[in-house]
């Protein structure tokens, strides 16, 4: 029987699975450690765990401001229900979109932030394909932040 995977519905303003947006870094740490993914690196604010599958990044205050998830066997990542990896680029970017009530969004595939949920999509590309065998594009990476988040990577 196949052992039953993990998984981590993307909250738009929440957080991701275990992990609450607004958390102390010990407490996510310790929240994706309880399901099987415990610290595996640090640099400096960033936190990498499930072999760098799963990101996690803290403000000053040690809190929580940005999740992130790429691709991986180990866990299954949802957004609405649907596992984010299995969608194309495009569909899994018009899902968002068209739940964002934020105005029109044109599709890019380096990176988009849907500021009405604060999702964030970087590098859509065939390379990240795992379950197509790199036949079409998919995001390299999906997230959640914060608006403290938004506001400092407006500033860069």
């Amino acid at each position: 029987m196949k052992p039953t995977l993990p998984i981590l519905d993307i909250s738009p303003h929440q957080g991701i699975g275990p992990v609450c947006l607004g958390d102390a870094r010990a407490v996510a740490q310790d929240a994706l450690a309880a399901i099987g993914f415990p610290l595996e690196s640090s640099n400096g604010p960033t936190d990498y765990f499930c072999q760098a599958a799963i990101q996690t990044e803290c403000d000053e205050h040690g809190r929580i401001w940005f999740i992130g998830l790429s691709q991986s066997e180990r866990y299954l990542a949802r957004y609405q229900g649907v596992d984010v990896f299995a969608l194309e680029a495009g569909d899994l970017f018009a899902r968002i979109a068209s739940a964002d009530d934020s105005g029109a969004h044109a599709f890019t595939a380096s990176e988009y932030l849907f500021p009405g949920q604060i999702i964030t999509l970087w590098d859509a590309d065939e390379q990240y394909d795992r379950q197509g065998n790199e036949t079409r594009p998919v995001w390299a990476q999906v997230g959640v932040g914060n608006p403290a988040y938004v506001e400092a990577v407006a500033a860069l």
